[in-house]
């Protein structure tokens, strides 16, 4: 059962049903990005720690974390890294150079402020329990019963 933008949102409003207090930390958790297909620019959320999702016409394919501290200047641009290794940028043009991000052809993010970095990392280990994408093959977090998307 393929999994589209849809359905990833409506797990991660889930997620932060479970565990974000927007009183406690005192705004709304934050959002997944519009589509990016690598047309210029940079990602969305390049400069957070966070999620990243490889969309195919809709379809979420794989769910990566982006949550690695950095070092000043670029402290806490934990998406920005990752999606160095699935990317390179010749003469200016984004270059796709995994085949898994090639075959999607789009990424959606969510970023989160550094404080709160942590939660990305459980993010994802919930989304990927949840969600059966084509390219995640680590299933941690599988609920004992599916949830519905």
């Amino acid at each position: 059962m393929a999994v589209e933008i849809e359905g990833l949102k409506r797990l991660t409003d889930k997620f932060f049903q479970l565990h974000w207090n927007d009183e406690a930390i005192g705004r709304e958790p934050p959002l997944w990005s519009e589509p990016f297909s690598f047309n210029g620019g940079s990602a969305p959320n390049y400069d957070k720690q966070g999620l990243y999702a490889f969309l195919k016409h809709g379809e979420i394919t794989y769910i990566g974390v982006g949550a690695a501290l950095g070092r000043p200047p670029y402290e806490g641009h934990g998406i920005g890294k990752r999606l160095q290794s699935y990317t390179k940028i010749i003469n200016g043009v984004f270059t796709l150079t995994d085949a898994r991000l090639a075959d999607a052809g789009a990424i959606v993010t969510i970023g989160f402020e550094k404080e709160h970095a942590y939660l990305a990392l459980a993010l994802e280990s919930y989304l990927i329990g949840r969600m059966p994408t084509i390219h995640n093959v680590n299933r941690q977090g599988r609920p004992a019963t599916q949830v519905a998307i």
